[in-house]
């Protein structure tokens, strides 16, 4: 009994386990919805100003940023979707040495 017991119980959890995977269980129109919507407003913003600088070994985005932005105050979120829009789509992580990128500037007095 209780081997039919488990072999029920891991036919179960199987069964669960394939209709997750397949199917789901959370709703995703909804969720697909609000990104398409949270991506068209980012869109229509205006871009920042921004300075063209070639980078160094060992430099990094958010350094850089420091540098250019002595009263920086910005979310890390909101500098690496400026600088992926200004540098068409290229994450700051794939930066390379040498070459020049176009990093936002956001404070008033430049």
């Amino acid at each position: 009994m209780k081997k039919i017991a488990f072999l029920l119980g891991s036919l179960l959890l199987a069964y669960i386990i394939f209709f997750d995977l397949q199917v789901g269980t959370i709703p995703t129109k909804h969720i697909a919805t609000v990104a398409k919507a949270t991506k068209s407003e980012t869109k229509s913003t205006s871009l920042p100003k921004y300075e063209k600088i070639q980078v160094k070994n060992g430099d990094t985005v958010l350094g850089i940023i420091e540098n250019l932005n002595p009263d920086f105050n910005q979310p890390i979120s909101q500098i690496t979707e400026d600088f992926s829009a200004l540098n068409d789509g290229l994450s700051p992580t794939k930066i390379q040495s040498g070459k020049s990128y176009k990093f936002p500037i956001y404070s008033s007095n430049k």
